[in-house]
């Protein structure tokens, strides 16, 4: 079924790129991607590889066509979606406290632009999320659907 964390590695190698990191993620079951329409990509017996560059994280992720399905959104509102949203995205995190935390210029910047809110209003939301973009911008794009 695709390439090996072993087979990848020496091919990155032939092709000069070494010291990439990279290990395969043990007992992975399913992938589920998550489409900003609301459909899912879930995917079934993977195979995951991780690089780290850089202090970056890079999943690679590998499946045979018949294990890959694509879900269709029912139909929820935009406050059920944000919901079921944050309900996955929510986990257990063993991160720096708000008051540790200070988001950077670009990070401010980005959920000002993806969800149009006031500068103070993205601060607020990265500090409580500690610098986790994606939460942040969920948590302002809910607060605003309750208003």
């Amino acid at each position: 079924m695709g390439l090996n964390s072993r087979e990848v590695k020496r091919l990155l190698k032939r092709l000069g790129i070494q010291d990439l990191n990279l290990e395969e993620v043990s007992n992975v079951t399913k992938v589920v991607i998550y489409l900003g329409d609301g459909s899912t990509i879930e995917i079934n017996k993977p195979v995951v590889a991780r690089m780290k560059m850089q202090g970056l994280s890079i999943y690679q992720v590998q499946a045979v066509d018949a294990e890959t399905k694509v879900v269709k959104p029912q139909s929820t509102t935009p406050q059920q979606r944000s919901s079921l949203i944050m309900q996955q995205t929510q986990q257990p995190t063993v991160a720096k406290t708000p008051q540790q935390y200070e988001p950077s210029e670009d990070d401010i910047k980005l959920v000002m632009e993806e969800t149009g809110c006031t500068r103070e209003e993205a601060i607020k939301a990265l500090k409580e999320t500690n610098g986790d973009i994606a939460e942040a911008i969920i948590r302002v794009q809910s607060q605003r659907d309750t208003k």
